[in-house]
């Protein structure tokens, strides 16, 4: 239990560790992006503030060669690349290089751009060969906020700009990842502490379950002049044949609890019927009959128990219909009622009783091969069928506390 829980409490803190690594690792990234990006902007809006000043409003009105040197000028003074300055309807004015690099230019001039509205700007990041660019526009606002043109502004990442962004970058995620690592070891222990916690208080409520469960099956037992062995036999058989069957998980944890508490109706049954050493006639034999009802009854007060309740309210239900209460056919009756039915009838019939002596197992299994498709289910009865002998030879003879060790590492497995 203890391995299965640090397991459990290492694999939810990777999944949480390598979850949040990559949610901050990204919004680190896009954090130290966005400044590399807002810093060109700025670049770029300081460079675009001299085209807006009053002097320079000509450009924008048809007299742009006028001012080709000025933008030459203003390019060798800033540390962008290219200029571009575009008329209002989005058309090319002027624009100014530093380099004739052939492959660059045709690049860039490639781009079609998405002209911005007064409170937008326009990025592009253009790789070529080792060198990465940045292409800004800007609309040019006149002091009367009206749009005279746009301001197209190139700029390259040198490698020591770019070596240091990647740095700033690593060292973020890295810090990062430093945290969440911390984070995630210094949790552990704590994780691990509640979780015991957690862990053995329901462990011993699993445990007071389980003793009640033992319990009201021991009483039901002793007070219908039988033992515990008949309820740990059937429980043990049960469960064998579920297995064989490759019954859930689950499905085998309610068969478990069905078959200790499969008469714990008979708690209502008068002594006088319960315990009467003769047959019973037919009005008593309809009393008998509603340790059933009253079983689900009983059953049905605890939330836990009610688990047990297609073994208590349907084992005496018959294949072909004949069983009671309901009168179920087939595979209207539960599977786990069906199958205890099978498992229930096989130990009454091999085991001693006070009013009987056990038939011998070949009797026993003949019976049994008589009920096939009447009393019983004939696909579960054929494998029962295979498994019965051996079942027989295990368990028959067996005291109480043996069978009672034996059934509780089953129990610990499906609970």
């Amino acid at each position: 239990m203890k391995k299965q829980l640090y397991i459990a409490v290492v694999l939810r803190l990777l999944s949480a560790w390598l979850l949040l690594s990559v949610l901050l690792g990204s919004a680190t990234f896009w954090l130290e992006s966005t400044r590399v990006d807002n810093f060109v902007f700025d670049l770029a809006s300081s460079a675009a503030a001299h085209f807006t000043q009053a002097t320079s409003a000509e450009v924008f009105n048809g007299q742009a060669e006028k001012h080709r040197d000025n933008i030459q000028d203003a390019l060798h003074q800033s540390q962008f690349v290219a200029i571009r300055l575009y008329a209002e309807n989005h058309s090319l004015l002027l624009e100014a290089w530093k380099t004739q690099e052939p492959i660059l230019r045709s690049t860039l001039t490639a781009h079609s751009h998405t002209f911005p509205d007064q409170t937008e700007r326009h990025f592009n990041k253009v790789q070529v060969g080792d060198e990465l660019y940045i292409q800004v526009l800007i609309p040019l606002v006149s002091a009367e906020q009206k749009t005279l043109g746009y301001f197209e502004g190139v700029y390259q990442l040198a490698a020591p700009t770019r070596e240091a962004i990647s740095h700033r970058v690593r060292d973020a995620l890295l810090l990062v990842l430093l945290i969440v690592s911390v984070t995630s070891m210094a949790l552990y222990p704590v994780i691990v502490s509640l979780n015991k916690d957690s862990v053995r208080l329901s462990l011993a409520l699993l445990d007071s379950n389980i003793e009640l469960m033992q319990t009201l099956g021991s009483a039901i037992a002793k007070r219908d002049s039988d033992t515990d062995a008949h309820n740990y036999r059937v429980t043990l058989y049960a469960i064998k044949l579920a297995e064989a069957l490759k019954l859930t998980h689950q499905e085998i944890a309610t068969l478990i609890a069905g078959a200790f508490l499969h008469d714990v109706g008979k708690i209502g049954i008068p002594d006088s019927i319960l315990l009467k050493p003769s047959k019973l006639d037919v009005a008593e034999i309809a009393i008998m009959k509603t340790h059933v009802s009253l079983g689900e009854d009983i059953i049905r007060e605890s939330q836990w128990l009610t688990q047990a309740r297609d073994v208590v309210a349907f084992h005496h239900e018959k294949f072909d219909g004949t069983g009671y209460l309901r009168g179920l056919t087939g595979t209207e009756i539960p599977l786990n009622a069906r199958l205890f039915a099978i498992v229930d009838v096989f130990d009454a019939l091999a085991s001693k009783r006070p009013y009987k002596d056990a038939k011998p197992i070949a009797d026993v299994l003949a019976i049994l091969k008589e009920g096939r498709g009447t009393h019983f289910d004939p696909v579960i009865l054929d494998v029962f069928l295979g498994i019965a002998v051996d079942l027989h030879h295990q368990h028959s003879a067996a005291d109480s506390e043996c069978l009672r060790k034996c059934l509780i590492r089953s129990i610990h497995t499906y609970f």
